[in-house]
């Protein structure tokens, strides 16, 4: 019993130690396996919270960028620029210095006209006040005159001649065709209805002349406008009565107008036609370019005389004021260098700054400045040259800036 009891424990003993190294491998197997899936849902969780922090990243860099962006702009429509009174120029280039030069803004004479009457008559009616815009054509006074019925007088005896002789011709042209009459009676015919033409086209002429046309009544003159533009002079009341070829209106297009400079003989034999001016006063800039420099001096000034041409389209410029003018000299040695007029400079968190022209209003440009010259400033760097910027009213733009770092703040 003994031995049987002993031969079977130690078959268990076999079979157990068979069993046991299975198992581990299992266990083992099922603890690596466990473990794999565990790294692998911690790397997953690590990669997410990498790529959540990359966006984070990227999020805050754009978002600074916009923030950057738009505290270096101003948005502004164009309407807003325009009630401002915000101007816009290109950046000198090739700037070799510049003379400034007292001026005075006038009227361009070639948008510029009088108005007078070739003959005396009474003024019966005022159609036009000084200031008012006209157009080519308009009346602006309607005179009585003895002169012009009697001009239209001579028109209408000069028609019932040539109407009359030319009915005489045509008669004596048939009668000698059929050798009725003779040659010499055609003759005299045919020359008489010819004087009778050039006395008629003599009395329109007078007619015209003095300013009128074949209708209307007959002692009525119309003074009209030659030119469009405002009525800048009026000499003339209800009731007066004026001399032959006297000044009654005076009419200029204000849209164009004429800066006039004096400039010493140095400065003007630096200026040539076609230099580039700026135009400046309080609040107020405009650009213009030279049309005209005299070769005689001012007996009274010993000064040059230079015509410059500004447009007034917006009507910010007034016949008469005073203005400095600053003409931008080109050309210079050591290569091009750029210019900007010192009205256009203002300071941004404590940095020279210039408001460029963009689609949607201006951006901030903060540049290095140089020396002064003649109402411009010379810029070292941050500028390319083309571009376009604001020259008049720039406080403006800087404190709408000013304005939209507090609304950020808040």
């Amino acid at each position: 019993m003994q031995a049987v009891f002993r031969s079977g424990l130690c078959a268990a003993m076999i079979l157990l130690s068979a069993c046991s190294p299975k198992s581990e491998t299992a266990n083992s197997k099922e603890a690596a396996e466990h473990g794999e899936q565990t790294s692998n849902a911690k790397g997953k969780q690590a990669e997410k919270a990498e790529k959540g922090e990359s966006k984070g990243e990227a999020g805050e860099h754009r978002e600074a960028s916009e923030k950057e962006g738009k505290e270096d702009f101003v948005t502004l429509s164009d309407q807003q620029i325009k009630a401002a009174g915000i101007e816009v120029m290109p950046v000198r280039q090739a700037f070799a210095g510049a003379v400034e030069a007292p001026a005075v803004i006038a009227v361009d004479p070639k948008h510029a006209a009088v108005v007078s009457s070739a003959v005396g008559g009474r003024v019966v009616e005022i159609r036009r006040n000084l200031g008012d815009p006209v157009a080519r054509g308009d009346v602006l006074a309607v005179l009585e005159s003895r002169d012009i019925a009697q001009l239209r007088a001579d028109i209408e005896i000069a028609r019932r001649q040539y109407e009359l002789s030319q009915a005489t011709f045509a008669r004596e042209e048939r009668l000698f065709g059929e050798k009725v009459t003779s040659r010499q009676e055609f003759e005299i015919a045919r020359n008489a209805a010819q004087e009778a033409s050039t006395r008629l086209r003599l009395a329109e002429q007078q007619l015209a002349a003095a300013g009128a046309t074949g209708g209307g009544q007959l002692n009525r003159l119309m003074l009209r406008s030659p030119i469009k533009g405002n009525v800048t002079a009026r000499q003339i009341a209800l009731g007066d009565v004026v001399a032959p070829d006297a000044h009654l209106f005076e009419v200029a297009d204000l849209d164009e107008l004429a800066v006039e400079l004096s400039l010493s003989p140095n400065d003007a034999a630096r200026v040539v036609v076609g230099t580039a001016v700026d135009v400046s006063t309080d609040g107020r800039t405009g650009a213009g370019r030279i049309t005209h420099v005299s070769r005689v001096l001012d007996p009274a000034t010993r000064q040059v005389r230079a015509i410059a041409r500004l447009a007034n389209g917006q009507g910010s410029w007034r016949v008469g004021e005073t203005v400095r003018a600053s003409i931008a000299l080109e050309g210079g040695a050591g290569g091009p260098q750029l210019a900007i007029p010192r009205t256009a400079v203002q300071t941004v968190e404590d940095k020279p700054s210039v408001f460029v022209r963009e689609k949607e209003g201006f951006a901030i440009k903060q540049v290095v400045l140089g020396g002064n010259a003649a109402g411009y400033v010379k810029v070292m760097s941050g500028l390319a040259g083309n571009e376009q910027i604001a020259v008049s009213n720039t406080y403006v733009l800087k404190a709408e800036h000013g304005k939209g770092e507090a609304g950020d703040d808040d």
